[in-house]
């Protein structure tokens, strides 16, 4: 009997860890679109309403095919962004993904520019010495996206203008934050594209209006979408995902579209599409 017993819960304990998988694998699919407003009396006139589209941590590899991340262009397309960023990431295991990742965000349509800057990825195999982020940016190159690496560059409207900053990624590409922001001033809307947003705890005060980041996945697998046994961060749960307020510049965290897991899952922290839409203050 006691056998029996125990046998009855070896296979309850399967078949839960079984359908938690399979929710897993199903959830890497459920792509979500998540909207914010960002308002800053600095953004001029010109840029009001800007929709500005983040997509981050692509991860194209063995686990999510070039259909899937044309089916995920295809998507960013219908929604009419102005500017497009994605924010690093775009292989997983091996940078020879790289070409058919960016033929098809090649097809990004946006008035404004698609700019992309390197995710810890990007650079191959670097625990064992490969820096491999060439094929990369040769990829980024051969599809028209703007490739900043610790550099920014100024996007005119009316005679108005924004800087936007593209920084080396914070773990593997050692960022310069003055090279970043050279010859913007504190009167400016400068925002920054970061593959990881602890970059954002490195700035000098007002320097930077927003942050743009992905990078942790939003825990990928989450208790109830509230913790993570393991953010990819030095600042815990911080920086885990959505809208983080810091005394030195406001950060929105993206969950990424990707996973970086064997067996490829994430649990009640779904992929996501950021759009934020700009605008100014009305009391400023």
């Amino acid at each position: 009997m006691r056998r029996k017993r125990w046998l009855q819960a070896l296979i309850a304990v399967f078949v839960v860890i079984v359908a938690v998988l399979a929710y897993g694998y199903a959830e890497t699919y459920r792509i979500e679109v998540k909207e914010y407003a960002f308002t800053d009396p600095e953004l001029p006139a010109a840029f009001e309403g800007t929709r500005v589209v983040l997509i981050t941590d692509i991860h194209r590899g063995p686990f999510l095919s070039q259909d899937r991340v044309r089916s995920l262009v295809e998507r960013v397309n219908a929604l009419a962004p102005d500017l497009v960023l994605l924010g690093g990431d775009y292989v997983f295991m091996s940078t020879d993904y790289a070409a058919s990742c960016f033929e098809e965000l090649a097809r990004l349509r946006a008035p404004l520019g698609r700019i992309a800057v390197l995710g810890n990825h990007d650079y191959g195999d670097y625990q064992k010495g490969e820096d491999g982020p060439a094929l990369v940016v040769q990829a980024a190159v051969d599809a028209g996206v703007t490739l900043l690496r610790d550099e920014g560059l100024w996007i005119e409207a009316q005679e108005e203008r924004i800087y936007i900053a593209g920084a080396n990624d914070y773990s593997v590409g050692k960022p310069s934050i003055p090279a970043a922001l050279a010859d913007t001033g504190r009167d400016d809307f400068v925002l920054l594209l970061s593959h990881s947003p602890d970059l954002a705890e490195k700035l000098p005060e007002g320097a930077v209006d927003l942050v743009l980041s992905g990078h942790t996945h939003g825990g990928q697998i989450t208790v109830f979408g509230l913790w993570a046994p393991h953010v990819p961060s030095d600042y815990g749960q911080k920086y885990r995902t959505g809208l983080v307020e810091t005394d030195l510049t406001t950060v929105i965290v993206s969950n990424g579209i990707g996973t970086s897991t064997i067996p490829p899952v994430r649990l009640l922290a779904r992929p996501q599409i950021v759009v934020v839409t700009l605008e100014s203050d009305p009391d400023g």
